[in-house]
Protein backbone atom coordinates (compact mmCIF):
# COMPACT_ATOMS: atom_id res chain seq x y z
CA UNK A 1 0.00 0.00 0.00
CA UNK A 2 1.61 3.21 -1.12
CA UNK A 3 0.81 6.34 1.22
CA UNK A 4 -0.02 9.90 -1.18
CA UNK A 5 -0.64 13.13 0.49
CA UNK A 6 -3.70 14.33 -1.63
CA UNK A 7 -5.39 17.55 -0.47
CA UNK A 8 -4.26 17.73 3.15
CA UNK A 9 -5.60 13.90 3.57
CA UNK A 10 -3.02 10.95 3.87
CA UNK A 11 -4.07 8.51 1.36
CA UNK A 12 -3.00 5.09 1.13
CA UNK A 13 -3.60 3.16 -2.21
CA UNK A 14 -3.61 -0.31 -3.20
CA UNK A 15 -4.33 -2.26 -5.97
CA UNK A 16 -6.48 -5.24 -5.76
CA UNK A 17 -4.48 -8.02 -7.21
CA UNK A 18 -5.92 -9.98 -10.53
CA UNK A 19 -8.83 -7.43 -10.69
CA UNK A 20 -9.28 -3.68 -12.29
CA UNK A 21 -10.05 -2.24 -9.05
CA UNK A 22 -8.02 -0.19 -6.69
CA UNK A 23 -8.75 0.18 -2.90
CA UNK A 24 -7.97 3.97 -1.39
CA UNK A 25 -8.58 5.22 1.97
CA UNK A 26 -7.83 8.18 3.82
CA UNK A 27 -6.60 9.31 7.38
CA UNK A 28 -6.84 12.53 9.08
CA UNK A 29 -3.47 14.56 8.73
CA UNK A 30 -2.16 14.86 12.17
CA UNK A 31 -3.32 11.79 14.16
CA UNK A 32 -3.69 9.64 11.35
CA UNK A 33 -7.32 7.93 12.05
CA UNK A 34 -9.40 6.51 9.24
CA UNK A 35 -12.07 9.17 7.67
CA UNK A 36 -12.83 7.21 4.85
CA UNK A 37 -12.44 4.65 2.15
CA UNK A 38 -13.06 3.34 -1.67
CA UNK A 39 -12.79 1.08 -4.21
CA UNK A 40 -12.51 2.17 -7.91
CA UNK A 41 -12.14 0.98 -11.52
CA UNK A 42 -9.19 1.80 -12.94
CA UNK A 43 -11.46 4.66 -14.72
CA UNK A 44 -12.45 6.12 -11.59
CA UNK A 45 -8.91 6.27 -10.34
CA UNK A 46 -7.87 8.15 -13.24
CA UNK A 47 -11.26 10.83 -12.93
CA UNK A 48 -10.05 11.22 -9.34
CA UNK A 49 -6.31 11.02 -9.69
CA UNK A 50 -6.52 14.00 -12.93
CA UNK A 51 -9.03 15.86 -10.12
CA UNK A 52 -6.74 15.96 -7.38
CA UNK A 53 -3.71 17.38 -9.80
CA UNK A 54 -6.16 19.80 -11.00
CA UNK A 55 -7.43 20.80 -7.08
CA UNK A 56 -3.78 21.00 -5.94
CA UNK A 57 -2.47 23.46 -8.93
CA UNK A 58 -5.98 25.57 -8.04
CA UNK A 59 -7.69 25.16 -11.62
CA UNK A 60 -10.83 22.85 -9.39
CA UNK A 61 -12.37 23.92 -6.23
CA UNK A 62 -12.40 21.71 -3.81
CA UNK A 63 -14.98 21.77 -0.09
CA UNK A 64 -12.56 22.19 2.71
CA UNK A 65 -13.11 20.76 6.18
CA UNK A 66 -12.19 23.45 8.28
CA UNK A 67 -12.09 27.43 8.28
CA UNK A 68 -8.02 27.39 7.93
CA UNK A 69 -8.64 25.98 4.58
CA UNK A 70 -7.06 22.43 5.15
CA UNK A 71 -7.38 19.27 4.72
CA UNK A 72 -10.08 18.95 1.82
CA UNK A 73 -13.38 16.88 2.49
CA UNK A 74 -12.25 13.84 0.50
CA UNK A 75 -15.83 12.53 0.62
CA UNK A 76 -17.30 15.12 -0.59
CA UNK A 77 -14.97 15.80 -2.87
CA UNK A 78 -15.30 11.94 -4.57
CA UNK A 79 -19.02 12.53 -4.29
CA UNK A 80 -18.30 15.45 -6.87
CA UNK A 81 -16.01 14.02 -8.96
CA UNK A 82 -17.47 10.34 -9.39
CA UNK A 83 -21.08 11.29 -8.80
CA UNK A 84 -21.59 8.83 -6.16
CA UNK A 85 -20.71 9.09 -2.37
CA UNK A 86 -18.01 6.43 -1.46
CA UNK A 87 -20.36 3.72 0.14
CA UNK A 88 -22.48 3.47 -2.94
CA UNK A 89 -21.79 1.08 -5.20
CA UNK A 90 -20.20 1.60 -8.61
CA UNK A 91 -22.83 2.12 -11.81
CA UNK A 92 -22.98 -1.07 -14.01
CA UNK A 93 -22.67 -1.21 -17.17
CA UNK A 94 -25.88 -2.20 -18.57
CA UNK A 95 -24.40 -4.07 -22.09
CA UNK A 96 -23.19 -7.45 -21.01
CA UNK A 97 -19.69 -8.39 -21.64
CA UNK A 98 -18.70 -10.77 -24.54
Amino acid sequence: MSDLQWLGNRVQVQDIDDTDLTYLQWRRPWHGSLRGYLVVSSQERALVEAAVEEAADGRRDHPRLDAAGRPTDLEAFFTEVLGRRPGEPAPVDAAPSA
